[in-house]
């Protein structure tokens, strides 16, 4: 098998995983280019954790005959904290300053492409030094484990959003639950124990997808939809983009090639836009 099918195998369980839950954003969809480019984010942000936990761990404490307590040492105070803040940073500081962030779903769509994304790159690595083989338990198993800690602080980061940007303790505890939890795991898959792994895993996901469920309901655009309008050829009245004939005039419509218009903010966009390029509304047709 050749690298291009190794990164099949390491990348489709985090694209799946991404693809199940962000089928979920359904009421005002983030941009695919912005998921797209957080789980770039996300696959980057494993560079600083891995140069922080290779100076911070010690071989030992990462053998097999490493004792529990030098194993528990390692996760809960480096990889869980390390990871976490990796993961949390890579969109803190990118997708988080943007105009389309700005309901609280956001937050869980972008943590999970992080995590996911972190995740990823993280399955190529362990499928290059320990094989194909491999991926039988990190594809069910802590490929999703990634996005059920990723979406404790994307929680966070949407109660975050909805408060106005000014609660920030439930953030802080929320890295801090998800850091413990990501170290939990990892004592739980070393100490031999995979049941509680297994259990851990399917309780957040489970927490993870009314998260989910918890965003659409708290959008503040649950209620409301940007619907594309054209002016008419013929008077210039804003109608529809999907009607057939002016409201005003009657005139028909001659579709294709007209500007639309944000039914938000009344910006003017190309033709072919799927988003405003203001408000960041999406143009329903």
């Amino acid at each position: 098998m050749g690298f291009e099918g190794f990164v099949l195998i390491a990348f489709a369980p985090g694209l799946f995983w991404l693809w199940l839950f962000v089928r979920l954003d359904r009421i005002r969809p983030a941009p695919r280019r912005l998921i797209a480019l957080t789980f770039l984010w996300g696959m980057v942000s494993v560079v600083p954790a891995a140069i922080i936990e290779t100076f911070a761990i010690s071989d030992e404490a990462l053998e097999v005959s490493a004792s529990l307590n030098a194993v528990a040492l390692a996760m809960f105070a480096v990889v869980g904290p390390v990871e976490e803040l990796s993961k949390f940073t890579s969109v803190r500081l990118s997708v988080f300053r943007s105009l389309y962030f700005d309901e609280p779903m956001d937050g869980l769509v972008y943590s999970a492409a992080a995590s996911l994304g972190f995740a990823s790159l993280e399955n190529l690595i362990y499928v290059l030094n320990f094989g194909p083989e491999v991926m039988l338990a990190r594809a069910p198993l802590s490929t999703l484990a990634h996005l059920v800690f990723g979406s404790l602080w994307g929680y966070g980061l949407a109660v975050h959003q909805r408060s106005g940007r000014k609660r920030r303790v439930p953030l802080l505890l929320a890295l801090v639950g998800a850091a413990a939890l990501h170290a939990s795991f990892n004592v739980a898959v070393f100490g031999g124990w995979p049941l509680i792994s297994v259990v851990l895993v399917a309780i957040g996901a489970v927490w993870a997808y009314h998260r989910f469920l918890w965003g659409q309901r708290t959008s503040p655009f649950r209620y409301r939809r940007s619907l594309a309008l054209a002016a008419c050829w013929r008077c210039g009245t804003l109608n529809r983009a999907a009607n057939r004939f002016c409201e005003h005039c009657g005139a028909k419509a001659r579709h294709g090639a007209e500007e639309l218009v944000c039914g938000n903010c009344k910006l003017p966009n190309r033709h072919d836009a799927l988003y405003c390029t203001r408000c960041g509304d999406r143009l329903l047709r």
